[in-house]
C-alpha cells in the first residue's frame, strides 16, 4: 500500500514539472463578475425667483413714464386729427370758392317776356316784370318755374334778355316776407333791380333778391 501511494505522489510530482517545463499553466479557478450597479444622478429642481412685491406708492411711480408717454402719444394724435380736419375744411372752403366762380362764370339768363303781377307769372313763360305794381324795378317768377334755378349766392352773374335786358350781379337775398300779410312798402328799397319768387313753393317764404348792374 505504501508503494502505491508512494508511486502517486511521484507521478503527480512528475506531471507538475513536466507540465511547469512545457509552459502550460494549470487550469486557476476563476471568480464571477460582479453586476455593474449605476448610481442614479438626482437633479435638484431650479426655482424662479418671484419678482419682488411693489406698494402702490412705487407701483405708481413706476407707471409714471408709460402714462407720460401715453399722454403725449393722445395729444400727439389728436393735434395730427385737428391738423387735417383743418386742411379738409379749407380745401371743401376752396373747392366752395372755385365752384361758386365758375357757376358765376357760367352767368344764368332769364328772359323777361311781359309786364304784369300775378296772372302772368302763372302763365310760367319766363320773367314778369313787376315794376308797376312794386312801383321799383322787380322781376318774378315761380319757384317751379325757374325761381329754384335762380343764384341767390353774392358775385353770380344775371343776364336778362327781351324786356329789362341787361347784365346783373347777384348781391344776395336781402328780405324774405310772408305775402299773405307783408305790405308793399316792406320790400327793400334802392336797388337797381329785385328778382322775386316763393322759396319752394310757398308764398309764406316770398324772397328778394338784390342785384346791380354790370358795366
Amino acid at each position: 500500500m505504501r508503494r502505491v501511494l508512494r508511486a502517486a505522489l511521484v507521478w503527480t510530482a512528475a506531471a507538475v514539472v513536466v507540465t511547469a517545463l512545457s509552459g502550460a499553466s494549470l487550469p486557476v479557478p476563476t471568480l464571477s463578475a460582479s453586476p455593474v450597479v449605476q448610481k442614479r444622478t438626482f437633479v435638484l429642481p431650479k426655482f424662479v425667483a418671484a419678482p419682488p412685491e411693489l406698494s402702490d406708492a412705487q407701483r405708481i411711480r413706476s407707471e409714471i413714464p408709460q402714462l407720460a408717454a401715453s399722454r403725449a402719444q393722445v395729444e400727439a394724435a389728436a393735434a395730427a386729427a385737428a391738423a387735417a380736419a383743418q386742411a379738409a375744411a379749407q380745401a371743401a372752403a376752396e373747392a366752395a370758392a372755385r365752384a361758386a366762380a365758375a357757376r358765376a362764370a357760367q352767368g344764368h339768363t332769364i328772359n323777361v317776356w311781359t309786364y304784369g303781377f300775378q296772372n302772368e307769372v302763372n302763365d310760367c313763360r319766363g320773367g314778369v316784370d313787376m315794376t308797376a305794381r312794386y312801383g321799383m324795378r322787380i322781376v318774378g317768377e315761380h319757384w317751379s318755374c325757374g325761381g329754384s334755378s335762380f343764384p341767390t349766392y353774392a358775385g353770380a352773374i344775371v343776364t336778362f334778355t327781351g324786356i329789362d335786358a341787361g347784365t346783373y350781379r347777384v348781391i344776395g337775398t336781402v328780405a324774405t316776407l310772408d305775402a299773405y300779410t307783408a305790405k308793399t312798402n316792406q320790400v327793400p328799397h334802392g336797388y337797381a333791380m329785385l328778382y322775386q319768387t316763393c322759396r319752394g313753393g310757398d308764398s309764406h317764404y316770398t324772397e328778394f333778391i338784390a342785384l346791380q348792374p354790370v358795366g
